[in-house]
């Protein structure tokens, strides 16, 4: 199963068509949502979730699911993406995923990946986290001074 050496949830990225290097714009490390507004069910954080795997040469060609869960750091409440598959066309492999779903309540999550083989019912999950708070922002006092 390939194995995750770079993590991050960004703004926006580009890709550099002549040389192939990415750049990632405005690393998120949270995420502040109006007060009062209530994300419906389903809604998802228009984010860049960028994962870079790293696989063995016997493991090329192969195909395996991923998804990202965001794992709520006092409940343990996790909320999943849904799989997708992909195939190991080289030892290393960057993903770009649009959008988290929005978790059910605020705080402070890990975002972390999850791999299986297709017809397999267990996930494996890789150590590697990425820091993500979901707060609801408040607005500052108008005084200053």
């Amino acid at each position: 199963m390939p194995k995750c050496y770079l993590l991050a949830v960004a703004a926006g990225s580009s890709l550099d068509q002549q040389s192939n290097n990415v750049t990632l714009f405005n690393l998120v490390e949270q995420v502040n949502v109006p007060p009062g507004v209530t994300p419906r069910p389903g809604s998802r954080i228009p984010l860049e979730v960028h994962a870079y795997l790293q696989a063995d040469p016997g493991e090329l060609g192969q195909e395996f699911e991923m998804r990202f869960s965001l794992v709520h750091l006092t409940t343990g409440l996790e909320t999943l993406t849904d799989p997708a598959t992909h195939r190991v066309p080289t030892i290393r492999l960057r993903t770009r995923a649009m959008g988290l779903p929005f978790p059910a309540v605020f705080g402070h999550y890990d975002l972390r990946i999850d791999f299986r083989l297709p017809g397999n019912d267990e996930w494996d999950r890789d150590p590697l986290r990425w820091p993500l708070s979901i707060m609801e922002f408040e607005k500052p006092s108008g005084v200053t001074h």
